[in-house]
């Protein structure tokens, strides 16, 4: 078939390396915020904060040339394009900061998971001026594939915090695996970060943490009076308090079962 246009191949992988971030709470911003407030939250989060923190992590020379990165609606897909020293370990550590501070810069809790799986990306170029998609309000850029699906599938139901999958465990370096805490039942581990959770407790909670878990739960319940925050941020807490040794993923679907039986192609 022939096109009125160009394609510029970015990634067509069948075990391409992802990492993908999923921002939380877009939908009560949505509900609540005009949309201006809307565009510039996500612009400063999904563009602005990601742009410092990635270079933070990875030298202009690697982000020249070797990643892909795909930005839609409130999730950012990263993959390797060129083969790139200690790539796991240094994406997963870039994940736990870029988290951290979304929570710390704009109260912006997220989920990130890094896998192995099927992945494209491509993007159009010169387009005919007879099509619509040679409109200088049209820019397209698609990525897709099992791996995407996956990630999006995989991450619903689960609290805050950055995931691996079986997979991907086995290349992290040991000071790391140290930090890992399986999710129950299934092939994916939850990474503990390395900094105090104490900042993200509660004033009224904080006089507790030697209770034990369901104490606390109580009392981040009082604190967290929306439901899908409590459910998002009390394990996270729970776990880097050290009160439990495993995430449970709160809606046991077909999003669970993904993971348990992922495979690499």
């Amino acid at each position: 078939m022939s096109y009125r246009f160009n394609i510029k191949k970015r990634v067509y992988e069948n075990d391409a390396l992802i990492a993908f971030i999923d921002l939380l709470g877009t939908r009560k911003l949505y509900q609540s915020t005009l949309a201006e407030d809307q565009a510039n939250k996500v612009l400063n989060v999904l563009l602005g904060e990601f742009d410092i923190k990635f270079s933070e992590y990875f030298s202009s020379e690697e982000i020249k040339e070797n990643f892909d990165v795909s930005i839609f609606a409130d999730s950012i897909a990263i993959s390797e394009r060129v083969s790139t020293s200690k790539i796991i370990e240094r994406f997963l550590d870039f994940l736990l900061a870029y988290q951290e501070d979304l929570l710390v810069n704009y109260n912006s809790p997220s989920r990130a998971i890094l896998i192995k799986d099927s992945f494209f990306s491509f993007k159009m170029t010169d387009a005919s001026a007879e099509s619509i998609l040679g409109s200088p309000y049209t820019t397209i850029s698609l990525c897709g594939g099992k791996g995407i699906r996956f990630a999006h599938d995989c991450l619903e139901g689960l609290p805050i915090g950055v995931y691996v999958t079986d997979i991907i465990k086995k290349d992290l370096n040991a000071e790391q695996q140290a930090r890992i805490i399986p999710v129950q039942g299934e092939e994916l581990s939850f990474i503990k970060k390395k900094t105090t959770i104490m900042p993200y407790v509660p004033y009224n909670t904080l006089a507790l943490i030697s209770a034990d878990s369901k104490t606390i739960s109580e009392s981040l319940k009082a604190c967290f009076p929306d439901k899908d925050a409590f459910e998002k941020m009390t394990p996270w807490i729970l776990v880097h308090l050290g009160k439990e040794n495993e995430i449970i993923r709160s809606n046991k679907s077909l999003k669970g079962d993904a993971a348990k039986s992922h495979r690499a192609p």
